[in-house]
């Protein structure tokens, strides 16, 4: 106990005494606050709450660390330095001018965040070549334009310290590159959504320690021949949603820790390398969108890729044969994916049936096969796995009838715990952002999770619904428009009670709409129309809401409103207008990822259709946007 009071009470002293010194000792220096005011004067208003700015000209402090988003640490025995500035988000607006000094000035800032405003202008090369401290730069979300870097870059010899820089959202046009030589630490690059048109820049492959690359959704075309051999720490890459050719990079192999690849919405072409097997810490691959060939050699190299999660391969391979597995000579089977999560290969008009090497992918939750040319039945097998919970059949040629195993999903089946124990899948640990899908445009842009879904439109399937489909009480969409289904529409059905979209048209049902789905509160679209129906269209609830064209060509159905042989007219219920094109807006399938390892790096991502818009283009068309 001595030797603790020993040690304790010389360090109690010396803060007893650091309590007692004068309140000025531990101000910012007069550098320091003298390069902030010289910022903030140069923007429109300057910075509210610091001397000058708005609202705090009056009792500011003149200890520039107690500023909002100052951030200050102790050097020496009692000079305080600004280390960070966090000013995200606090209305700045105007140009960078750092020709007078001001942020270049603060001599020992590492962490700089402008993002979330409204700057303007040109970028000034002082904050990437003349702070020689900083290692965090975020500019993301403003409206600087022009370059980024200057053309003198390239002949000065001096390096910065920068890890991380977020360039994104703005209306930049060049990388120049120069600048990529000044960088040799950097680790985290992202660009996405500017107005860059040229070439990647080769000189990225100077910046040996980079993790996570994002130049998605700009204008960027040519070849992808970056040196990928140099980067061998990449873990993430997306170039997608720009005008890219060619083939994709063998290099890419090299990144024995590549975990997202994400090149999807380019021109691709050409197959998949072989090389990709090395891949084992692959967990997400994304090249939807593009004209890549050879489906069979896809999935037997990709199968070796242990740790593949979500495999998105969607609008390549037209009218090529969908591999049935089994092994095969020279070119291999295919075994199928047993840590599959996500498979999308949708709008390929791919040939043959549902292949059954999917049997394999015992995690899997999402399927989408949408959009091919695939014939056969409805495999009873899909209703074995534990954890899917959307599958997307729509716009093929299954006939047979809907297999009563289907109805088993576990993840769909009824149960108050089932909710807290379904497993759905977190693309939140990948790194996307997600909007609504519009079918023209081939890009899914929504902004919630995936729903629970059942998409079985536009086949040839025959017989009854089965009621045991009111059963799976997950669901959220129930889509089995445009088959040959016959027989009565279930009572049953009253009992999905999380259904918000139900679409039986264009089908041969008969009888009445049954009451009891009057009770299903969260319906907002609701779509019987083209059947026999018959009897007294509900007009109570949600029923009140739809729209005529919901019952038209049911001549035996008949309303308050509207009857049921009404084509085309528009009801006005509580909601006012209604449309297949906002039914799409809400609708669109929704995905949400998000990759975190180190600092997250946040994408757009895109792989599959909209049940409602694809299947009632050939009804009202869907607006380009």
């Amino acid at each position: 106990m001595s030797s603790i009071n020993s040690q304790f009470w010389p360090l109690f002293f010396l803060f007893f005494l650091a309590w007692q010194l004068p309140r000025g000792v531990f101000t910012c220096t007069p550098a320091d606050r003298s390069a902030l005011s010289g910022f903030s004067d140069s923007l429109d208003a300057g910075i509210a709450a610091w001397p000058g700015g708005c609202g705090g000209a009056v009792n500011s402090s003149s200890d520039c660390c107690r500023w909002p988003g100052v951030h200050c640490r102790l050097f020496g025995a009692s000079e305080l330095r600004v280390v960070r500035l966090d000013l995200a988000g606090r209305g700045l607006a105007g140009g960078l001018n750092l020709q007078g000094g001001s942020l270049a000035r603060l001599e020992k800032l590492s962490f700089l965040n402008l993002s979330l405003n409204s700057l303007h202008g040109p970028i000034p090369p002082e904050l990437l070549l003349r702070m020689p401290r900083l290692r965090v730069l975020d500019l993301s979300h403003n409206s600087f334009t022009g370059e980024l870097g200057d053309a003198a870059a390239s002949s000065d010899p001096g390096y910065s310290e920068l890890v991380h820089l977020d360039v994104s959202f703005n209306s930049l046009s060049v990388l120049r590159d120069g600048v990529f030589r000044r960088l040799p630490r950097l680790r985290n690059f992202s660009a996405e959504s500017n107005l860059l048109a040229r070439t990647v820049p080769h000189t990225l492959s100077s910046c040996s320690e980079l993790e996570h690359l994002n130049m998605e959704n700009n204008s960027l075309h040519g070849a992808l021949d970056l040196n990928f051999t140099r980067l061998p720490r990449l873990r993430a890459v997306r170039l997608g949603w720009n005008l890219l050719r060619g083939r994709i990079p063998a290099s890419l192999s090299h990144c024995r820790h590549l975990r997202v690849v994400n090149l999807r919405r380019n021109f691709l072409s050409g197959p998949v390398p072989s090389a990709f097997r090395r891949l084992q810490s692959m967990a997400f691959f994304n090249v939807g969108n593009n004209s890549i060939t050879g489906i069979a050699q896809a999935l037997q190299v990709l199968q070796d890729c242990r740790a593949l999660s979500v495999l998105i391969l969607t609008m390549n391979f037209h009218g090529e044969e969908m591999p049935a597995g089994g092994d095969g000579g020279d070119t291999g089977g295919v075994r199928g994916f047993p840590r599959l999560q996500l498979l999308g290969i949708a709008s390929c008009a791919l040939r043959g049936a549902v292949p059954p090497w999917l049997r394999v992918s015992a995690h899997l939750t999402v399927l989408d096969l949408s959009w091919n040319r695939l014939t056969g039945t409805v495999p009873p097998w899909l209703g074995g796995f534990d954890a899917l919970y959307r599958i997307d059949l729509s716009g093929n040629a299954l006939t047979g009838d809907i297999p009563l195993a289907l109805t088993r999903l576990k993840s769909l089946a009824a149960g108050d715990d089932m909710k807290a124990s379904q497993q759905k899948l977190r693309l939140s640990d990948y790194g996307v952002r997600l909007y609504n899908w519009h079918v023209d445009r081939g890009e899914l842009w929504y902004d919630a999770n995936i729903p629970p879904s059942l998409d079985l439109s536009q086949n040839g399937l025959a017989g009854a619904i089965p009621p045991e489909i009111g059963d799976m009480r997950q669901l959220n969409i129930l889509n089995l428009s445009c088959n040959a289904l016959s027989g009565p529409i279930p009572a049953r059905l009253a009992s999905l009670a999380s259904l918000q979209a139900l679409d039986l048209s264009h089908n041969e049902l008969a009888g009445e709409i049954p009451a009891s789905l009057t009770g299903l509160t969260f319906l907002s679209c609701f779509d019987v129309s083209y059947n026999r129906l018959r009897g007294v269209i509900p007009n109570v609830s949600q029923f009140s809401t739809f729209p005529c064209s919901s019952f038209a060509g049911n001549p035996g159905l008949h309303g308050e409103y509207c009857d049921g042989d009404a084509l085309g007219r528009v009801g006005t219920g509580a909601n006012g207008w209604w449309s297949y094109d906002t039914v799409g807006e809400i609708f669109g399938l929704p995905f949400l990822l998000g990759f975190a390892d180190g600092l997250v790096v946040t994408v757009l991502f895109a792989y599959v259709m909209s049940p409602y818009q694809r299947t009632l283009q050939g009804k009202v068309g869907v607006a380009r946007n």
